[in-house]
Order: structure tokens, then C-alpha cells, then sequence
């Protein structure tokens, strides 16, 4: 009958009743479903290990290490070597997993499966976490645990090398690179000094003392010029004053012989220079005795008829004579005085314009001093900072070397397995006291829930009062059952299909226990 708002317990009491057989085929059904799965399912064994996070050796204040991973990362990126299909296929095909099923079950399939079997838990605040592994077999769930944890830690050891030497030679490939531009700009800067060789910032004591030095040295020649031009004044003066005394002494007028006496003084001064570096012998000093022996001869006889000057200081010449000769001899010593003078008034004319050009040439580098300035401002800092940078890639780089040879030789963090794999004595799954449980919830809320829908599908009003729930009429009798010869046959039926049903759930429920009664026996004692 259809159901309605203001049914009382009674009512619903009414309906089990009336569809009793149905709640309890339905409910030992599903419940009997329940059990064969849980007898039918295989045992899933666990075996898990305990590897433990193991710190470096070395304290952290002597050498730190370039891997720097937290212990969530290194895992995560261990577990996707560890749990690639190539690696898990090989410890399939080491220790002889699954064997009916590699011939059929493609690759990725397989290894698949082995991770749905594979469990990692991180124990918070240990640095250690739980590798466990599910199997049928225990000890072969214990031999797998066993083999992950070993290939956990080889490619733990291996990540970590690896790491430390891509971060070495990461370093080595940008130390060479700093290196080759810190040698160009050491070479920019060595070819800028060279060709400003003078003008640098540095150089601007050294250039303003040297500029000091040439002007001192500049003044110091003009004196010496002035000195000299007075000087030689002075002796050009002499000079003239002499030469009028000569005339004087002779008369007024300049006897032809005074040539001949200047010549004279002139050859003998030459053969006591040229004296003084060859011997008598060389030609030109042989020469030179030649013409003044002539000379001597000459003015003898032009002047005194005597036969040469030795001769004539001997028979005693007249006293206006040899007092003119000493005037020449002094005119003649005093213009070699001043030649003398011209050459070195040349010289310090010389001198000083040297001075001047080197002083401008300083002036002018001084006058650069700020340009070169900026421009060694801008090329120093460039090479500052690239030698800070090569120092900094230097120290990283001979540390992350320290920190690899840390790691290939083990002294790293490692993993080590501080609770090695077990041999599970109980099956991890499945957990058949819970799904029992949940087969009789299920069982029971399909028999009585599959009774209260059939019922609501059902429009046959049974009773006065399911009546009087649709129709506002009074009730004045109601007609029994009638039982005649289909009600008898529709009792018949229902009667041997209980019976049957019956029947067919006892033949079932003893075929199952017969089948796997070793397997019962076995969960009993679980």
C-alpha cells in the first residue's frame, strides 16, 4: 500500500511481517556476499622498514654542504627515480613478482600496480620515514620492502653526489667565464695605462713635483743665460777697448803683421789642443809646426828682418811692438772666451727650451688629469667588480669541491635503515571485520529499505484504515479473504519458492564452506 505521513510503529511492524521472507532473503544474500568476498579475497601482507635521515659527519661550521634540500623534497625527488617504471619493472623481474601476469599485463600496467602497493610515511620531527610494501606473499612483501630501502639509499648517496658535482661544475664553468672578462678588463686597464702613460690620477704628485723641478730648473737656466749675456758683454767690451789701445800703440793704424800674429796665436793654440790627444808625429800636428815655423819666418822678416819670433824676444824687439803683441795675444784669448760663451749661452738657450716643452707637455697632462679620472673611475670599477665576483665564485667554487668530496666519500647526510624490513605474521588487508560489519548494515538496510519501496509501490489497501487514508467515507463492512482454488495455488507456489530458495541458499552456503574450508579455518584463526 502506499505509504503515508501518520504511520505508527504498528503499521510499519505490519508491513514487515506481511513481507518477512523478502527482508530475510535479502539480508543473508548480501550478508552471505559479504562473507565470500572477505573468504574469497586474498590476504594483503605489509612489511615496512624504517630508514632514518642520518646528519653529515663533518660539522656544518667546517664544511656546508651544497645540497640543501629539505628531507619532503630529496624524497619526493628520490621516490620519482625509485618509482620509475624502468626501476620497478627490475625488481619485478629480480625477485619473480607476479608472474602469471607479465606475460599478459603490459609494462605500465605492471608498474602501476607496484605502486599502488609501494607506501611512504614521513615521521614528523625524527627525520626518518616508514617504506612499506604490500604482497600476498609475506616474504616476498618483506624482500621487496628489503630491495626499495637498499635502492632508497643507493640513489640517495648517488642524488647527492650528482647534485654536488653539477653544483662544482656549475661553479667551474662561471669561475672560467668571470676569469676570461676579468683578464680582458685587466688587459683593458694595462692598455690604457701605457697609452696615458703620464696622465693617470695616480701620477698627479709625481707630475706636479716634476713640474716644480722645471720651473725651478727653467729659472735657473734664465739666470745662467743672463749671467753668461753679461759676461760675454763685458768681454766684448774688453775686446774693443784692447783693439783701440792696439792702434793706438801702433800708430793709429793696424800693421799687416797683427794678421799674421793673430793667425799665429791662433795655430800655435790648435797644435797645444791637438797635443793633448795625438803624439807629435801625426799629420796634422806636423802640419801645424810647418805653418807656424813659415809664420814666425814672415812676420821676422816683415817686421824686424829677423829670422823668427824666439830670435827676435832674444835681440829684444821695440817695447810698442811686443806690448801690441800682448794686447793681440789677450783680444785673442778673450774672443776664444767668448765663442766659448756663445756655445754655452746656445747650450742653455737649448736647455731651456727643452724645459719649456717638457713643462708644457706636463702642463698638459695635468690639464687631462680629469678626463683619465672618470675614464679610470669607469674601467676600475668594472674590474673591482669583476674581481669581487671571481673572489666570490673562487670561495664557492673550492667549497662546493669540499662539499663534493664530502659526499663521494660518504660523509654527507645518508639515509640508514635503523628498523629493517619484517616478516608480517597478519594480513594488513583486508580488514574483514569491518567489511562484515558493513555487509550487515548494508544487509539490513536493503532488506527492511527494499521492503518499505515495495511497498510503497504496492496500491493494495489491506486494512480499514488505509482506506480511510484516501477516501472520506465511512467503512460499514469489510469482505475476508477468499480462499478458493487460485488462492490455493498462489499459496502453493509461494510456499515451494520459499522452500527453494531456501534450499538453494543452504546448497550455496555448503558448497562454500566445502570449497574453501582450509581458508575459513585459516581467517578463524586470524
Amino acid at each position: 500500500m502506499p505509504l503515508r505521513a501518520n504511520m505508527e510503529l504498528n503499521d510499519f511492524l505490519e508491513i514487515f511481517r506481511q513481507r518477512k521472507w523478502q527482508i530475510i532473503f535479502s539480508v543473508l544474500i548480501v550478508l552471505f556476499a559479504g562473507i565470500v568476498y572477505c573468504v574469497v579475497i586474498p590476504n594483503q601482507y605489509r612489511s615496512s622498514t624504517t630508514i632514518l635521515i642520518v646528519p653529515q659527519r663533518v660539522p656544518e661550521k667546517f664544511v656546508s654542504s651544497t645540497v640543501t634540500y629539505s628531507v619532503e623534497e630529496r624524497l619526493a625527488a628520490t621516490s620519482r627515480q625509485i618509482l620509475s617504471r624502468t626501476r620497478l619493472l627490475e625488481v619485478v623481474d629480480e625477485l619473480g613478482l607476479f608472474p602469471e601476469e607479465r606475460e599478459t599485463v603490459p609494462p605500465e600496467i605492471m608498474a602501476e600496480k607496484m605502486r599502488d602497493r609501494i607506501g611512504i610515511d614521513i615521521i614528523r620531527g625524527q627525520d626518518a620515514f616508514v617504506l612499506s610494501f604490500e604482497h600476498e606473499d609475506p616474504q616476498i612483501a618483506m624482500s621487496t620492502a628489503t630491495r626499495l630501502a637498499s635502492f632508497y639509499i643507493q640513489e640517495n648517496l648517488k642524488t647527492r653526489e650528482q647534485l654536488a658535482a653539477g653544483t662544482s661544475e656549475f661553479l667551474d664553468t662561471q669561475l672560467e667565464q668571470v676569469k676570461n672578462r676579468l683578464e680582458e678588463q685587466e688587459e683593458k686597464v694595462k692598455r690604457y695605462k701605457l697609452e696615458h702613460m703620464g696622465e693617470l690620477p695616480e701620477e698627479m704628485q709625481a707630475n706636479l713635483s716634476m713640474l716644480t723641478r722645471l720651473q725651478d730648473q727653467r729659472r735657473t737656466t734664465a739666470e745662467a743665460i743672463a749671467k753668461a749675456q753679461d759676461r760675454k758683454l763685458f768681454m766684448e767690451t774688453q775686446i774693443s777697448n784692447m783693439q783701440n789701445q792696439i792702434r793706438t800703440i801702433e800708430g793709429g793704424g793696424e800693421d799687416p803683421s797683427d794678421l799674421l800674429i793673430d793667425e799665429l796665436l791662433a795655430k800655435r793654440k790648435q797644435l797645444e789642443d791637438l797635443s793633448a790627444k795625438y803624439t807629435p808625429n801625426y799629420p796634422t800636428i806636423i802640419e801645424l809646426r810647418r805653418s807656424i815655423a813659415q809664420l814666425e819666418m814672415r812676420i821676422a822678416s816683415g817686421e824686424t828682418g829677423r829670422t823668427g819670433l824666439d830670435n827676435t824676444q832674444k835681440s829684444g824687439p821695440p817695447l810698442r811692438t811686443r806690448k801690441a803683441t800682448r794686447e793681440r795675444e789677450e783680444v785673442w784669448r778673450l774672443k776664444e772666451q767668448v765663442k766659448s760663451l756663445d756655445l754655452e749661452i746656445l747650450a742653455l738657450k737649448r736647455e731651456q727650451g727643452e724645459i719649456q716643452r717638457a713643462s708644457d707637455s706636463i702642463q698638459s697632462k695635468v690639464a687631462r688629469l680629469p678626463q683619465r679620472e672618470q675614464e679610470m673611475i669607469s674601467l676600475t670599477r668594472d674590474y673591482d667588480n669583476l674581481r669581487e665576483s671571481y673572489d666570490d665564485l673562487l670561495r664557492k667554487k673550492l667549497q662546493a669541491k669540499v662539499s663534493q668530496n664530502l659526499e663521494e666519500r660518504q660523509k654527507g647526510e645518508t639515509f640508514q635503515v635503523v628498523d629493517p624490513a619484517n616478516l608480517p605474521v597478519f594480513p594488513f588487508k583486508p580488514k574483514r571485520k569491518k567489511i562484515l560489519g558493513l555487509s550487515l548494515i548494508a544487509a539490513l538496510a536493503f532488506g527492511f529499505g527494499g521492503a518499505l519501496g515495495l511497498e510503497l509501490l504496492d496500491p493494495t489497501l489491506r486494512r480499514p484504515s488505509d482506506f480511510k487514508q484516501f477516501f472520506d467515507l465511512p467503512v460499514l463492512a469489510t469482505i475476508p479473504m477468499i480462499q478458493d482454488a487460485q488462492y490455493a495455488r498462489r499459496s502453493v507456489l509461494r510456499r515451494a519458492a520459499l522452500i527453494g530458495g531456501i534450499v538453494s541458499f543452504m546448497c550455496a552456503v555448503i558448497a562454500f564452506v566445502f570449497l574453501y574450508s582450509d581458508r575459513i579455518m585459516t581467517i578463524i584463526q586470524f
